[in-house]
Parts: C-alpha cells; sequence; structure tokens
C-alpha cells in the first residue's frame, strides 16, 4: 500500500485589494528647508545610489539628510532608525538594490 502526501493548491490571485484605510501623505510643495530621510536595503548599489541622490538635493535647498541603511532586505529599520526617521524627516526615499 503506498502512501501519498496530501499537496494544497494555492490560487496567487487575489482580486482587488480592499480600499486602503489610511491616507497618503501630504507632499510638500518643494524640498527648500526640508530634511530628506534615505533608506537603503543595503543591496547591490543601493547605498552608492542614496549617496548620489542626497549630493543632487543640495540645489533644492535640503536642511539636511537622515541616512538609514537596513541590516537586511527582509526586515523594516531598526527601532531607534524608525524613531530618527519619524522624529525628523519631512518627506523619505526608500532605495532598492538588488
Amino acid at each position: 500500500m503506498s502512501e501519498f502526501t496530501p499537496l494544497i493548491g494555492l490560487d496567487p490571485t487575489s482580486g482587488p485589494l480592499p480600499a486602503a484605510r489610511h491616507r497618503e501623505a501630504t507632499r510638500p510643495a518643494s524640498l527648500d528647508g526640508a530634511v530628506v530621510g534615505l533608506v537603503s536595503n543595503g543591496l547591490g548599489e543601493s547605498d552608492t545610489v542614496l549617496r548620489t541622490v542626497s549630493r543632487e538635493l543640495e540645489p533644492y535647498g535640503v536642511r539636511d539628510v537622515v541616512f538609514v541603511r537596513k541590516p537586511s532586505v527582509s526586515v523594516p529599520p531598526a527601532p531607534m532608525d524608525w524613531e530618527r526617521l519619524i522624529a525628523q524627516v519631512t518627506v523619505a526615499v526608500a532605495g532598492f538594490g538588488g
């Protein structure tokens, strides 16, 4: 007598997603005086690209840049880094390398 292992099929099509329960953050009219958060996932050249973005922001009046490098692509920033972003930045950019 042979034993069979049950096979479970998953359907990756979920149909329409429910409406978001949160509202999008208001975008500033300009970056003049803004503090920009740059969040790197640490893969590939994401650090290099975001450092270049930082330099390119200078002519737009950015007051400061807060650079955060996540410990891994699969996790959020460390709690202390989240606190820095929440407390200090006006707008943030996430960079994904691969």
